[in-house]
């Protein structure tokens, strides 16, 4: 598809997103950016659902600032993380992150790219997480998995590199609805194009995706989803 034709599909899956998905927003439960930044960090690789029961009462009663994960001790902070995927690997990158935060920052969370993508164990996808559902930038991409996927499977995008990914759909997703477009999608992508059973007969997007699974029938092969 041209540019062009591009920007036009993204316009019509923006609209249609936005009347299923009304109140769609992040998953993870937070009431801080530093909240929020500790449990995108966590939620690599992790279910949102598993960050989140570990998290939230860790938050009520430990874990209020750098400071408390500091004091607290790199043992004690992996044993309450254990249940997530790779606790050793993230408790020490979130040790390192509170030290930065502490010693450079006072304690604060940074608001630009730069700044953010420079601290310990924060890519890319974690920043505009943190740029897009706390300090409001609207241009921002958030490529999880979900984008990843859908994204590919509406034929937005052919790349499976993650910041090739989100440089690409910045090209064709307007500014202003660039952080919409990451939730919109990321919903989708939970609830209808999952990754191992999409629901595409239930999908609003069956006449015009490139992708559209149609399971077989008696006597007739079933087509292939992308």
């Amino acid at each position: 598809m041209t540019k062009p034709e591009l920007k036009k599909r993204v316009l019509y899956i923006i609209k249609k997103l936005s009347g299923l998905y009304p109140d769609a927003k992040v998953h993870l439960e937070f009431k801080t950016p530093f909240e929020l930044l500790i449990s995108t960090i966590l939620a690599a690789q992790c279910t949102d659902e598993r960050v989140n029961m570990v998290m939230v009462p860790l938050y009520k009663s430990k874990y209020k600032s750098s400071g408390d994960i500091l004091k607290d001790g790199l043992n004690n902070f992996r044993e309450n993380i254990k249940s997530i995927t790779f606790p050793n690997n993230k408790a020490k990158s979130i040790l390192e992150l509170c030290k930065v935060l502490k010693e450079k920052y006072n304690g604060k969370i940074p608001q630009t790219m730069e700044e953010l993508t420079g601290l310990p164990g924060v890519g890319r996808k974690s920043a505009s997480v943190m740029l897009g559902n706390v300090f409001g930038r609207k241009d921002v991409i958030i490529v999880d998995t979900h984008l990843k996927r859908v994204a590919a499977r509406l034929g937005l995008t052919e790349n499976d590199n993650p910041d090739k990914i989100e440089f690409e759909l910045k090209e064709i997703v307007p500014d202003e609805e660039q952080h919409k477009f990451s939730m919109l999608i990321g919903e989708h992508g939970r609830q209808i194009c999952k990754a191992k059973k999409p629901m595409c007969s239930d999908c609003a997007f069956n006449d015009i995706c490139p992708s559209v699974f149609y399971p077989p029938l008696e006597g007739v092969g079933g087509g292939k989803l992308k």
